[in-house]
């Protein structure tokens, strides 16, 4: 376990086993490359928290235009949680594009559950007590979302997510279908990673004090620049797949916080 925080203290993310095959993984972005080309009434039924204090508890589709956002980046994406099987039987029943794309979900979702639970009970054994802030879900859902991303082209070099903190407590970045995500400490340092196959790139995010009392870690700052010329004038510039967990109860930094280095300058 020393070998394992000495590995996130010194470069802020760690590459942890992630058991599932490519194709899985890639079957689940088809399904929500179909969702995209759903009515937008479809596609915006799914709407809800998990998490009322927390922006980023919601579950469901959000589009994201750059010229409309502060943060200048372009990207449509889907919050899923198993609580959509709940509150939507009925209307899944009736929509079986957006059924086969929860069902070729779930199952990631699962082993994002079953992975950071084991990451955080190992934490147990130094700081006490942290898997019980995610996982004892007596009153709540548990906090885990999982994010699938797709990127629109943007100019090659450029930023395709600007760099940030993510607004949780941690992060596990799934897969990605090309490299381009680079994490750090700061601006000054960060650097491009590629995920090993089946394994996940563990980081903290930026609440992650409100579940480790530690000072001898740090959150991992991080960005996506599009490396790949060859995805210049072509509608998807990029896609991931990454799941968001958080401790119950809390509410997240403000943005000026979580964004708090971004300049508006070029990768």
């Amino acid at each position: 376990m020393e070998d394992f925080f000495k590995t996130l203290k010194e470069q802020q993310y760690i590459q942890v086993p992630f058991p599932l095959e490519r194709h899985i993984l890639e079957e689940a972005m088809e399904a929500f490359f179909k969702f995209l080309k759903e009515p937008d009434l479809v596609k915006n039924h799914i709407d809800f928290t998990i998490a009322p204090k927390h922006r980023r508890g919601d579950v469901g589709f959000k589009h994201r235009d750059a010229q409309n956002h502060l943060y200048d980046d372009s990207k449509d994406f889907f919050h899923f949680h198993p609580a959509i099987f709940d509150k939507y039987d009925d209307f899944l029943k009736t929509h079986p594009v957006v059924l086969d794309f929860m069902m070729k979900a779930k199952p990631i979702w699962d082993l994002a559950y079953k992975t950071t639970h084991q990451i955080l009970q190992s934490f147990d054994q130094k700081f006490p007590g942290t898997s019980d802030k995610v996982f004892d879900s007596k009153t709540e859902y548990v906090h885990l979302q999982l994010r699938f991303l797709k990127y629109d082209w943007q100019e090659s070099g450029k930023y395709l997510a600007k760099p940030h903190f993510d607004a949780g407590s941690f992060t596990l970045a799934i897969a990605e279908s090309c490299p381009g995500l680079r994490i750090g400490s700061c601006p000054k340092d960060l650097q491009v990673v590629t995920h090993e196959d089946q394994h996940a790139l563990f980081m903290l995010s930026s609440n992650f004090k409100r579940i480790l009392e530690t000072d001898d870690l740090s959150a991992g700052w991080h960005d996506v620049i599009q490396v790949d010329e060859t995805a210049i004038g072509k509608p998807l510039a990029r896609w991931a797949i990454v799941a968001f967990i958080e401790a119950h109860g809390v509410e997240a930094l403000s943005r000026t916080e979580t964004h708090k280095w971004y300049t508006g300058d070029a990768a």
